[in-house]
């Protein structure tokens, strides 16, 4: 399929070519964003090479905004219309010592050589406006084919960065692509490297993956090649439960529930520590995977309990259910739905009463006053009627007198 790539390109982006070339320079769109244009995808965000050194890149956008992203590598941030568009300086790298990053880099005027040390050939191809495409790997067939193979000799570019592995399985979800034998072969004998990654960006491929529009392939591969154990270290994901993850939204905590769901609290947070994640994507899993422990809702009592105990995250915890076990759950959303919207799931804090109005009113101890407001809150998702004020003063005075709370 013929693409017009020119006629995608935003102007914002068209803009740097121009001054690129009338500054005597070439620049080329190249890696992702050239591929997913290529694929008729409009890509979030546009990378452009070019033979133009990091200093004279200074002086040819003195005018622009600049950031400098990574000048040591030949990387700068050029802010077009208020947008950033990142260049950087054809190169080619040297060892990587570190399993990641080049101990140095030399700047060369020669594309082939800078499209030569990219990671796979579908983001190995260039283009300007004078050449056309540039494909020295065989990149555009792999791209119609559906297939990742790395540039060049596989376990060489795993052995430059070992992130590339974890890349390989995140574009094979992200893209729907399988993986060149050859390639998978190098990811497997590579796969002890991770160790050396920072698990920062570890996390970061991983939840890309679970985000793809085919998860199971990146998950089937990590499996393959022996990197589940630098990924989730003694914890074994529920890899079983694969195709229970396009059925779900695209929310990460919620795809994650559903690979770790058979873990204890304890196990979660140990692990989400180890990933440095943000707590509000820990707390989100393990509160999806805490409302599978309960019945799904059947009647409004119920609907009003189930949301309350586990609001924001009932409707991903039934949708999660579903997805896991295949149990039918529409009525259980519609129920919660009506009780969210009719205003009758009460929480605690619009109790008609609040702890200091018990002690002092019904004399209730301190410490079983946090039991009596529970089973108030009971009282009222039986009958939301029941949330007055002398109602729940009656029926806490019942309650403590039963109970021996006075």
């Amino acid at each position: 399929m013929q693409v017009d790539i020119q006629g995608q390109i935003p102007a914002y982006v068209r803009n740097i070519l121009d001054v690129l070339r009338q500054n005597g320079k070439r620049g080329y769109l190249v890696g992702g964003s050239l591929r997913d244009l290529l694929r008729g995808v409009i890509p979030h965000d546009f990378d452009l090479t070019t033979n133009a050194t990091p200093s004279e890149m200074l002086e040819i956008f003195k005018d622009f905004r600049i950031i400098p992203t990574g000048l040591a590598h030949g990387t700068l941030t050029v802010l077009s219309e208020g947008k950033p568009v990142e260049i950087t300086t054809h190169r080619t790298d040297g060892a990587y010592s570190d399993s990641r990053h080049p101990d140095n880099v030399t700047f060369t005027p020669d594309l082939a050589a800078d499209l030569a040390r990219r990671d796979f050939t579908v983001n190995a191809m260039a283009w300007s406006e004078e050449t056309g495409l540039v494909d020295l790997f065989g990149g555009q067939a792999d791209l119609a084919n559906g297939i990742l193979r790395a540039v060049g000799d596989p376990e060489k570019r795993f052995c430059e960065d070992a992130l590339r592995i974890l890349r390989c399985f995140r574009f094979s979800s992200q893209l729907d692509f399988t993986v060149e034998p050859e390639t998978e072969r190098a990811a497997s004998l590579c796969a002890s490297r991770l160790g050396d990654i920072a698990i920062e960006r570890i996390f970061s491929e991983l939840t890309r993956t679970v985000l793809g529009v085919a998860p199971e392939r990146g998950f089937t591969l990590m499996q393959h090649a022996g990197c589940l154990p630098y990924i989730f270290f003694d914890i074994s994901p529920d890899l079983t439960r694969l195709a229970a993850l396009n059925i779900l939204p695209k929310q990460a905590p919620l795809r994650m529930a559903a690979l770790l769901h058979r873990e204890t609290p304890e196990a979660l947070r140990h692990l989400t520590r180890c990933w440095h994640t943000p707590n509000a994507f820990s707390d989100s899993m393990c509160a999806y995977i805490a409302a599978l422990g309960e019945m799904i809702p059947e009647s409004p009592y119920e609907a009003r309990r189930f949301v309350c105990r586990h609001f924001p995250h009932f409707e991903g915890a039934l949708l999660l259910r579903a997805a896991l076990f295949g149990e039918d759950i529409e009525r259980a959303l519609l129920l919660t739905q009506t009780v969210l919207k009719d205003g009758t799931a009460v929480e605690l804090r619009r109790l008609a009463v609040n702890g200091k109005t018990l002690q002092e009113k019904v004399g209730v101890r301190v410490e079983k006053t946090a039991s009596l407001l529970a089973c108030l809150q009971d009282l009222v998702w039986q009958d939301p009627a029941a949330n007055r004020r002398d109602t729940l003063l009656a029926a806490a005075h019942h309650i403590c007198e039963k109970e021996e709370w006075l």
